[in-house]
């Protein structure tokens, strides 16, 4: 697939994925919302009990009552909220494989971080995401699944080993979005295997003039309530690639785990508003935490003693180049031409220490720091700086129309071994 074709599939499967994210979770906050709301109700409604709801939107007034069990007679057509979460899955998967699985070793792969292979990086990356969910469902139908506070201790410590494997396997932005993916899988799962079927299990009981088993009601609620506390871990999991300063540090695991602490506290702090409980302790506690989360990212000072060797620029790539096999002839020469390019063009923004004020980590964590790291990255760069010449931003380091031909000229000579995944 061409880089630009790519571009437009990334494009489109972002956008349907980020449209059926809003819906998905805007519902589930919305059922958050009225259950913690809903008085009880001053009226049976056939004939059952419940909780009632008054509210007013875009010009009506609604009247919302939860019913307190399942009634015999129901109504032809009712309303399952389930499609937004099987699109935002499989959205989200499409673009997990275009960006990540069809280019490991332009964003999966650091061999700063762990030496592999492309192969062995995306059998790797869905091996977290499998085995991530099968721990976690084992753990729900173990025996801890009769202790809502063990259980939930049993999966944080879950997640904090899938946190673990994929830090020290992955690049940090693959990582942090791994993690998302994770989460995002377990979410999805809740609602495709316990929950949408539970509540069929219900329905069908009542339908037949049984009495339905609470057992599916309660795994259905407990599901939805580690959902709940997913969420918003996970939203951020799935952006922060647009956000270097969270994973560009040596401390990428304590980030992530302090960043599931703020994002269940919100939650906890969220629901307790909607009761009208007041526990100081939990806005404290999620405050806190993204402090210790904006301390771990914070940049570090360089206190090694000043040296020929490390006062030198931070990048220089056509230096490093040097080192590496040496190609013969004209190859040579071109390679030697492209690494000044990018040293003089692109370094700035892109390298573990940018210059560019504002930068205190590599722009969409990627660092050109070695002949090795501009091939994996030779796809993008032929699209960001020849085709749609975007980059550099706004030209700021004003590349020239004949530096764009040499980085041309060197994609069309090279492109059988360096679309970047090889």
């Amino acid at each position: 697939m061409s880089a630009y074709l790519l571009d437009w599939a990334m494009l489109l499967t972002r956008w349907l994925h980020v449209m059926a994210g809003i819906a998905w979770i805007g519902a589930s906050f919305f059922f958050i919302w009225l259950d913690n709301r809903r008085k009880p109700a001053a009226h049976a409604v056939d004939g059952r009990p419940g909780g009632e709801l008054w509210a007013v939107h875009g010009g009506g007034l609604y009247h919302l009552f939860r019913h307190d069990g399942v009634s015999e007679t129901l109504p032809s057509e009712i309303h399952w909220f389930k499609w937004e979460a099987y699109v935002t899955w499989l959205s989200g998967m499409g673009l997990f494989t275009l960006i990540y699985l069809l280019q490991p070793h332009a964003y999966l792969i650091d061999p700063r971080v762990f030496e592999m292979s492309g192969t062995l990086a995306v059998c790797s990356a869905l091996g977290v995401l499998v085995g991530g969910w099968l721990g976690y469902e084992a753990l729900c139908r173990s025996p801890f699944k009769r202790h809502a506070g063990a259980l939930f201790v049993a999966v944080g410590v879950w997640l904090t080993l899938a946190a673990w494997v994929a830090t020290e396997l992955f690049s940090g932005r693959a990582a942090f979005l791994l993690m998302g993916a994770l989460m995002g899988s377990i979410m999805a799962g809740n609602v495709f295997n316990v929950i949408i079927p539970g509540q069929k299990a219900l329905l069908a009981a009542a339908q037949r003039g049984e009495t339905p088993d609470p057992i599916h009601g309660q795994r259905a609620k407990q599901r939805s309530v580690h959902n709940t506390f997913i969420t918003l871990p996970a939203v951020l999991m799935m952006i922060s690639n647009h956000y270097p300063l969270l994973y560009a540090n040596d401390y990428r695991l304590g980030v992530i785990l302090l960043l599931l602490v703020t994002g269940g506290l919100i939650r906890i702090a969220t629901v307790d508003h909607h009761k009208g409980v007041k526990r100081l302790w939990v806005p404290v506690g999620a405050v806190l935490a993204l402090i210790g989360v904006i301390l771990l990212c914070a940049p570090r000072s360089q206190t090694a003693p000043a040296t020929a060797e490390t006062s030198a620029p931070s990048v220089t790539v056509a230096a490093s180049s040097a080192a590496d096999n040496e190609a013969p002839g004209e190859n040579q020469a071109l390679r030697d031409k492209v690494s000044h390019i990018v040293e003089q063009r692109c370094a700035g923004c892109h390298s573990d220490t940018p210059n560019l004020i504002g930068l205190t980590a590599p722009a969409a964590g990627v660092a050109f720091n070695g002949w090795d790291d501009i091939q994996r990255q030779a796809m993008r760069i032929h699209q960001r700086t020849v085709v749609d010449k975007s980059m550099p931003l706004a030209n700021m380091t004003q590349m020239t129309d004949a530096e764009r031909q040499m980085l041309d000229d060197w994609w069309q000579a090279t492109r059988d071994t360096l679309r970047g995944d090889g």
